[in-house]
C-alpha cells in the first residue's frame, strides 16, 4: 500500500474512534440517554397506574358508603352507637429468658 493510502485508513480509523467516543453526541452518549429514557418511561408508566389507582379509591370514597365507614373505623377509629373498640398494646419490652 502506499503511503497516501496508510494515512487515508489511520484517519479512517481515527474518526471511527471519535464518532464512537467523542464529543456531545457520540455513540456512548446516545446509549447512555436511550437507557434513561426507557428507565424514564417504565417510572412515567408506574406513576400513571398509581394515579389510576388513587383516582379510583378517591371515587368510591366519594360515592360508596362501604368504603367510607371502613375508612372512618380504620384511620379514625369511628364506631356506630353501642359498639365497643378493643385495643391491644403490645408490650415493647424484649422477653425474658429463663437460666
Amino acid at each position: 500500500m502506499t503511503p497516501a493510502r496508510w494515512v487515508a485508513v489511520v484517519v479512517l480509523i481515527l474518526v471511527a474512534v471519535f464518532a464512537w467516543t467523542g464529543g456531545t453526541f457520540s455513540e456512548r452518549s446516545y446509549l447512555e440517554l436511550r437507557r434513561i429514557e426507557v428507565a424514564d418511561s417504565a417510572r412515567v408508566k408506574q406513576l400513571q397506574h398509581e394515579v389510576d389507582s388513587l383516582r379510583a379509591f378517591r371515587d368510591s370514597l366519594e360515592s360508596n358508603p362501604a368504603v367510607q365507614e371502613r375508612v372512618a373505623r380504620e384511620d379514625f377509629g369511628m364506631q356506630r352507637p353501642g359498639e365497643l373498640t378493643y385495643v391491644i398494646v403490645r408490650d415493647s419490652a424484649p422477653p425474658k429468658r429463663s437460666p
